[in-house]
């Protein structure tokens, strides 16, 4: 069965009550005979995507806003989300996945060219795509560079109109304005509430509710094995990669302990807070293991500093529904998918083993966020569905990454990472045939 059916099937029976003992997420590959997949296999159809239309800005149809842009762009391109305002109408479809921490940055054309992706090539002068690279001579605190991320998964993608806006007022071609974010998975720690019929924010790159790393093997997890044979290069950006994963499950510890109170504020029942306990202490032990991948890579012990303290939000039943399913219900359904792909392509017996137990472990937790939101339905009647509708209408579904594949994409994959195309499909697929069927056989 297509992963992405099984892990639907295994959500939707939790809501009806179906043991859960036969339905694993199977991160082997398939086996010969097995039957294809059908499109009309189990829950409710797939509703069509919008039709394609052309996204103009709202205040001047006819023109870029701030002045004139080269013929060229005089046409912005398509979008299947023509209704998201608010966004550049050259980059309609913001990359960031939701929950992630996202910002923009504008700065010289020789700053932009030190994080250049060098396989995305140029547009409108400036590298059309950044990336985290190391040693490229700027650290943390440097002006130059206020606004932009150095997290080492950092992507950015050049933004056209804002681009042209700051040339202008510059009276300089050598500008270049971007959108990044840093890649995360999992349960996200997020901003307190957002304001009514809005999901929540996430935090703001200065306050970003991550810890910071420190010398320490107080959180290392058992990952032997000798990396001698890797390039230096590969080991390095492996190492980032599960150090980057380690502090997003981490940072999930403390999402947990936030949701079991929130849920006792709003009379949650026993089976709904113990489960998220025993959710909390599946990151623990997450965490652990990808700080010591993160260490069996780099050679280095690392773990967590001190993490910025969190308070409970004041939510009401609506307003938890809408942060659970924001956090859990989309977060973690497409973490668990993600792992479960990096498995199946993962040829290191060790790293696969940990994604799987990852993957198994995220579906619980997915699971678990579907069971609170349906509660919270039930409880809290057609309020609550409408919250919930203002949510999903609000996400940016959308994850339009155009990354070219990288000579090391294959390295990266036989140690269980995807590749920048794979996480999209992996967020795509997630949407299509998971959460969005989901919540309408939840809420009609």
């Amino acid at each position: 069965m297509r992963d992405t059916l099984l892990l639907r099937a295994r959500l939707q029976a939790t809501l009806l009550g179906v043991p859960l003992t036969a339905l694993t997420l199977g991160c082997s590959p398939p086996q010969t005979g097995q039957v294809a997949e059908s499109s009309a296999a189990g829950g409710r159809p797939i509703a069509d995507r919008p039709e394609p239309g052309k996204v103009v800005h709202p205040k001047n149809p006819g023109a870029a806003q701030g002045g004139e842009v080269a013929a060229a762009e005089a046409a912005p391109p398509t979008s299947r989300y023509p209704e998201r305002w608010g966004m550049d109408p050259y980059d309609p479809e913001a990359e960031e996945e939701e929950g992630c921490v996202s910002g923009d940055w504008c700065g010289p054309l020789e700053i932009a060219r030190k994080f250049a992706n060098p396989s995305a090539g140029d547009e409108i002068g400036c590298p059309a795509r950044l990336m985290h690279v190391a040693d490229n001579g700027y650290k943390e605190g440097d002006k130059a560079i206020a606004g932009l991320s150095l997290d080492p998964m950092m992507q950015g993608r050049i933004r056209r109109l804002s681009t042209a806006q700051a040339r202008e007022k510059a009276a300089s071609d050598e500008v270049c304005c971007y959108h990044w974010y840093n890649y995360c998975s999992g349960r996200p720690l997020l901003d307190e509430a957002a304001p009514e019929g809005e999901a929540p924010r996430t935090r703001p790159p200065e306050t970003a509710s991550f810890a910071p790393v420190v010398a320490s093997d107080a959180w290392q997890g058992d990952a032997a094995g000798d990396e001698a044979a890797l390039a230096p290069a590969l080991r390095e950006r492996l190492a980032d990669a599960w150090l980057t994963d380690a502090r997003m499950e981490h940072a999930s510890i403390a999402a947990f302990a936030r949701a079991t109170l929130e849920l006792l504020a709003v009379g949650a029942p026993p089976e709904l807070v113990a489960a998220t306990q025993r959710a909390g202490l599946d990151e623990v032990e997450h965490a652990r293991l990808c700080f010591a991948l993160a260490r069996r890579y780099s050679g280095r012990d690392r773990g967590p500093g001190p993490l910025p303290a969190v308070q409970p939000r004041a939510l009401d039943l609506a307003g938890l529904a809408t942060a659970t399913f924001v956090e859990g219900c989309v977060g973690e359904t497409i973490a668990a998918l993600m792992a479960t792909r990096a498995a199946r392509r993962c040829e290191d017996p060790e790293v696969r083993a940990i994604l799987e137990r990852i993957a198994e472990d995220e579906a619980g937790h997915a699971a678990l966020a579907w069971e609170t939101v349906a509660w919270a339905l039930r409880s809290g009647g057609e309020p609550v569905a409408l919250a919930l509708r203002g949510a999903l209408a609000g996400l940016r579904e959308g994850s339009a990454i155009d990354a070219a594949t990288r000579d090391d994409d294959a390295a990266l994959a036989r140690h269980g990472r995807l590749d920048l195309e794979a996480l999209a499909s992996a967020r795509e697929d997630a949407w299509r045939e998971i959460i969005e069927p989901t919540l309408a056989s939840l809420i009609g």
